[in-house]
C-alpha cells in the first residue's frame, strides 16, 4: 500500500512540475534551484548602480562597468542549456568590458558603441534563451516566473543600449548635455537607463525627452512593447495556471481514494 502511495505521489509531482527537478536535485538550496535568481539580482544591481554610482570618480565608474560584466556570469545558469550561447556570452562580455575600461583612459565614440553593441547582443541573446523556458509548455514554476520577470528588466536595459548607441552617434537625439565630450559618457548610460524605464512602463515624467524622428519612433514602439508585454505574459501565465487547477486537485484526491479502498 505504501509502494502504491509512493507511486501515485511520484506521479503527481511529475505531472505537476514536468521541469522540476528530481528528488535528489531538490534537496539542494532554493538559489542552486532557482537558476534566474541571481540573473534577476544581477538587473536589479545595474538599475541601483546606476542610481547610486555618480560619475565623477573612477572607482565608481569601473563598478559600473563591472555590473554590466556581472549580469554577463549571471547569466551562464540562464544559458547553460546551450554551452555554445555561454562561450559566447562570456567571450563578448569580456571584450566588452576591456573595450569599457580602455574607453576610460581614450575616449572614442567607436569604442563606446562598440561597447555598447556586445552587450546588446549579449542581453538578445539572453531574452531568446529566456523566451523558450518562459513560453514552453508545461507548468508554470518559480523559475519560468523569475525569467519573465528577468525579461521584462532585459527590455528595458536593451532599449537603454539602443539609446545609447543613438545618442553617442548623433548627439542631441534626447534633450541631454554630450556627456561623451564632457567626458561623462556613463552619465549618458544613467540616463538612457532611466528613461528607457519610465517609458517601457509609461510613466512619462518628461524630463528626458526624445528630439530626432528616430529617437522618437524607438520610444514610441518601447512604451507598446512595455504595456503588450504585461498583457500578453500576465494573460498567459493566469490562463495556464486556471488550467491547472482541476487537475492539481484530481490528484490531490487519488492519494485519498487509493488508501480508502485499500483499507
Amino acid at each position: 500500500m505504501q509502494q502504491t502511495r509512493n507511486q501515485l505521489l511520484a506521479k503527481r509531482h511529475s505531472l505537476m512540475n514536468p521541469d522540476a527537478p528530481d528528488l535528489p536535485q531538490r534537496k539542494l538550496g532554493t538559489f542552486r534551484r532557482l537558476r534566474h535568481l541571481e540573473l534577476l539580482l544581477a538587473l536589479v544591481g545595474i538599475i541601483l548602480g546606476q542610481a547610486i554610482l555618480n560619475d565623477t570618480s573612477n572607482i565608481n565608474r569601473t563598478i559600473f562597468n563591472l555590473l554590466f560584466f556581472t549580469v554577463v556570469i549571471s547569466a551562464m545558469r540562464s544559458l547553460s542549456q546551450s554551452r555554445w550561447s555561454q562561450v559566447f556570452a562570456f567571450a563578448t562580455g569580456l571584450v566588452a568590458l576591456s573595450a569599457s575600461m580602455f574607453a576610460e583612459f581614450q575616449p572614442s565614440r567607436v569604442l563606446l558603441v562598440g561597447v555598447y553593441a556586445c552587450y546588446l547582443a549579449i542581453f538578445l541573446s539572453l531574452v531568446l534563451a529566456l523566451s523558450r523556458t518562459v513560453f514552453q509548455s508545461g507548468r508554470i514554476d518559480t523559475n519560468r516566473i523569475l525569467g519573465a520577470v528577468c525579461i521584462y528588466f532585459l527590455l528595458g536595459l536593451i532599449w537603454a543600449l539602443v539609446y545609447s548607441i543613438i545618442e553617442t552617434c548623433s548627439p542631441n537625439s534626447f534633450n541631454i548635455p554630450d556627456y561623451v565630450a564632457l567626458g561623462i559618457r556613463q552619465q549618458m548610460v544613467c540616463d538612457m537607463i532611466y528613461f528607457s524605464n519610465v517609458t517601457l512602463t509609461t510613466l512619462g515624467y518628461g524630463d528626458i525627452l526624445p528630439l530626432s524622428n528616430l529617437a522618437r519612433t524607438l520610444a514610441n514602439l518601447e512604451a507598446m512593447a512595455g504595456q503588450l508585454y504585461v498583457a500578453i505574459v500576465i494573460a498567459r501565465m493566469v490562463g495556464v495556471q486556471v488550467t491547472q487547477r482541476p487537475e492539481r486537485e484530481k490528484l490531490d484526491s487519488e492519494p485519498i481514494e487509493q488508501d480508502n479502498r485499500n483499507s
